[in-house]
């Protein structure tokens, strides 16, 4: 056995069918197909109960994503796990164009690709889906840093297979913090290579009402910009430490901004340039320095 495929899931029965059909539809199949339902309310129990033995289903007490997460790692019975958000979709070659990556080097303890965007109705949203191949493309150009992905990090859940042992060697997802798969991905970036596939997408990711909010999506950039900048300071080991440590502090700047804290955006930018004043050469470095001084 090489690969499990993996939902977990709250409170998201009317998704669930097409996810788990984008899993049977695999040009290379997986070898197990496991949904962790954390605590779910509504009719997700009853939708996977048409599966029978096509699935294997485990059913938690609320617990949050992370702990769902970990479950489903803690519960495979393969090497290589591949994640699928439940309202979200696979196309047809994702595994068939991982597997291989993870199989030729044993030092790869991710691989990644494109995702297009689609809507709450499954249509493509072709604008959206051009802005996050260019990004996506533009933060992978050079390869897969720590220092790189402390401040442009483009990855999503549905787009991923990782080696198990990677997962738990590193310590799994972070309950604490609300961006677990960004602080997961740092840490594999640590010790572990990362793989990420230019050209065709591997999934559907859905936008919709219901998914985290921008405030929770920017307060888990900040807390998990926070843990890194203390990872830092107790880890001596760490390649381009001082890039990292500046990237981090960009993101902190980048993130309190975003929630209008200018004091705070102001404080993490002048520390990042005592870093390196060379980022004076960045235009949105200026912009952002000389907004925070107006207000």
């Amino acid at each position: 056995m090489n690969v499990t495929a993996a939902i977990v899931t709250f409170n998201r029965a009317a998704y669930l069918p097409e996810a788990l059909e984008s899993i049977f539809a695999q040009t290379l199949r997986a070898d197990e197909v496991l949904v962790v339902d954390d605590g779910s309310t509504d009719e997700t129990e009853a939708v996977l109960e048409r599966y029978g033995d096509r699935i294997r289903y485990v059913r938690q007490e609320n617990a949050g994503r992370s702990a769902a997460r970990n479950r489903a790692v803690d519960e495979t019975r393969t090497p290589y796990i591949s994640f699928l958000d439940s309202d979200d979709r696979w196309t047809a070659d994702k595994l068939a164009l991982h597997v291989p990556v993870l199989d030729a080097s044993e030092r790869v303890g991710l691989v990644h690709s494109h995702v297009d965007v689609v809507g709450g109705d499954g249509r493509t949203l072709e604008d959206e889906t051009r802005r996050h191949h260019e990004l996506f493309s533009a933060a992978h150009r050079k390869g897969v840093t720590y220092a790189g992905y402390a401040f442009e990090c483009r990855c999503f859940s549905s787009a991923i297979t990782a080696r198990v042992d990677a997962i738990r060697q590193v310590g799994l997802y972070d309950p604490a913090l609300l961006l677990d798969d960004y602080d997961l991905y740092l840490r594999l970036a640590l010790d572990w290579e990362i793989v990420f596939l230019e050209g065709e997408p591997v999934a559907r990711y859905r936008l919709h009402e219901g998914q985290m909010t921008t405030y929770e999506l920017t307060q888990g950039q900040i807390q998990t910009a926070e843990k890194h900048l203390a990872l830092l300071d107790s880890r001596p080991d760490v390649p381009d430490a001082r890039r990292a440590r500046r990237n981090f502090l960009l993101m902190l700047a980048r993130s309190h901004a975003v929630l209008g804290r200018e004091r705070e955006s102001r404080r993490e930018l002048l520390r990042a340039l005592r870093l390196d004043p060379a980022l004076l050469r960045e235009p949105w470095v200026v912009r952002r320095l000389v907004a925070s001084a107006l207000k």
